[in-house]
C-alpha cells in the first residue's frame, strides 16, 4: 500500500508543486489586498439599508469601465476566497470583500449571511481600529 502511494504522488509531483505554488500565491494575495479593501470601505458600508454604489444617470465610458472592472476584481476575489477555504489564507475574508464589490441581486442578502459570524466581525474591525479607522457598523 505505501508503494503504491509513494508512486501515486510521485507519479503527480508536478500538479502537486503547482497546488503548493497556487496555495502560496492565494496567502500572499489575501495578506496583500484584504487590508487594502477593508481600509478603503466607509464604515456603514454593511448598513443595508443605505444606498450606495448607484452610478450616475448617464453613463460615460469611464463609469461603465469602473463597473466591470470593480465586478471583475469582485469575481476573481470571491474566487479566491472560495480557494482559500481549502487552502492557505483568510478565505472568509476574501469571500467577504468579494462579494462587497460585486454587483448582484441578492448581494446584500449573502454578505448578511456571512457577516453574522462573529469572529469575521471582530478580525475586519479590529484590523480597521489598529489603523486608525473607525470600526464597521453592521445591522443585527
Amino acid at each position: 500500500m505505501s508503494e503504491f502511494m509513494i508512486g501515486w504522488v510521485l507519479q503527480y509531483q508536478e500538479v502537486f508543486v503547482w497546488i503548493g505554488l497556487l496555495s502560496f500565491l492565494t496567502f500572499l494575495l489575501g495578506l496583500l489586498l484584504v487590508p487594502f479593501v477593508i481600509m478603503r470601505l466607509p464604515e456603514d458600508y454593511f448598513l443595508f439599508h443605505k444606498i450606495n454604489g448607484q452610478a450616475p444617470i448617464g453613463f460615460g465610458g469611464a463609469s461603465i469601465l469602473f463597473l466591470v472592472l470593480k465586478n471583475f476584481i469582485g469575481g476573481v476575489l470571491l474566487c479566491l476566497g472560495f480557494l482559500m477555504l481549502f487552502l492557505p489564507g483568510p478565505g472568509l475574508m476574501v469571500v467577504v470583500i468579494g462579494l462587497a464589490l460585486l454587483d448582484i441581486p441578492g448581494k446584500r442578502r449573502m454578505l448578511g449571511r456571512v457577516l453574522r459570524i462573529a469572529g469575521i466581525r471582530t478580525v475586519i474591525n479590529g484590523l480597521r481600529v489598529r489603523r486608525g479607522r473607525p470600526a464597521l457598523k453592521f445591522e443585527d
